[in-house]
């Protein structure tokens, strides 16, 4: 046998130990180098490396027609790909109301698509005003980490955005989870959304509770880091059951607001300042009241103004002052 005769039976031997790629059956020669499945008839190449690698033999129809497969597979992953990434620019797009939306823009200089949630919390302040314009004021820094109000003024930037009341969302607020300050000068805090996870110290919110229901505002706050809170302008606020939320703060202000009792400041024991700015109360209650409240546990400083404070008379005061004097400055205005 011829050393070519001997490298012949051994190729066909060793493609015969092959089983066919498609269905597992036995390949069967047709001439030196081509073999074909018995069993699905498909057709195989022997590479005269004598390695024995079977490609597959295909007429140029069968060529076409994969091509055409392969493309409209590639053309739908690119499809498919496309809706997926403009779904996601829509969907990170349409997390902002038109106002904040501008705002974002305007503050990162990027397309509010591309505004992460890390960008958003680097805000530390911010100030939402509205007028004619909304006027957002913001900082990057802390107000915290100063002890110059006037350096700190220089931190901060200004971005006015005209747009209708249907075009700005009080839930945007969520977003900012890097706030230290907020301040809330627009009516109906109770629609404003906190963040989940926040790091706040200072809430100003503006205008009372509607008398239809609590607020689910301060559901959110963080009891560990909050310390201030100013209600202003509260001349509807009714139910208070939402200062339970509220108890670990140490500084409390609140304008033009209706006491008929001081229940809501139960369970306040930390509470170091406390101001009433213009509070009704029925003045054959003011003086009892005003005791109750001076009876705080931590009270350091106590202020009332307006109307109210002089129900409580000359004599009245001067047995407040008294009494609680050495622990706590009092002022009436």
């Amino acid at each position: 046998m011829t050393d070519r005769e001997g490298e012949s039976v051994d190729q066909e031997s060793q493609t015969k130990e092959k089983p066919c790629g498609s269905c597992g059956g036995t390949l069967v020669r047709i001439n030196s180098y081509e073999y074909q499945c018995s069993s699905c008839g498909r057709k195989y190449y022997v590479s005269a490396n004598r390695l024995h690698k079977v490609s597959v033999r295909m007429s140029a129809g069968r060529i076409i027609m994969l091509c055409i497969a392969a493309a409209i597979v590639v053309g739908g992953m690119s499809v498919a790909g496309y809706q997926f990434y403009t779904g996601r620019l829509v969907a990170s797009a349409s997390r902002f109301s038109v106002v904040f939306r501008d705002f974002v823009m305007e503050v990162y200089e990027k397309p509010a698509s591309d505004i992460s949630e890390e960008d958003l919390s680097r805000i530390k302040y911010l100030r939402i005003e509205k007028d004619k314009d909304y006027l957002f004021t913001y900082s990057f820094e802390d107000i915290y980490d100063y002890q110059d109000p006037a350096g700190y003024e220089k931190t901060l930037g200004v971005v006015s955005v005209d747009g209708k009341k249907e075009d700005f969302s009080p839930s945007n607020v969520q977003y900012f989870t890097g706030l230290t300050r907020l301040e809330l000068y627009t009516e109906a805090w109770q629609n404003y959304t906190l963040p989940e996870d926040n790091v706040l110290r200072y809430l100003i919110c503006t205008d009372g509770l509607s008398r239809y229901g609590t607020p689910e505002f301060f559901k959110n706050v963080n009891k560990e880091t909050l310390e201030e809170v100013l209600i202003l302008k509260a001349e509807k606020l009714e139910d208070f059951s939402f200062m339970e939320d509220l108890q670990g703060i140490k500084g409390f202000l609140l304008e033009e607001a209706a006491l008929k009792n001081t229940d809501m400041f139960q369970g306040f024991d930390r509470l170091e300042q406390l101001v009433l700015f213009h509070v009704e109360m029925k003045e054959e209650d003011t003086f009892r009241l005003v005791e109750e409240l001076l009876s705080l546990p931590s009270l350091k400083r106590f202020a009332i103004s307006g109307k109210t404070a002089w129900y409580i008379t000359d004599e009245q005061w001067e047995q407040l002052e008294q009494t609680y004097g050495d622990r706590v400055a009092m002022v009436r205005e």
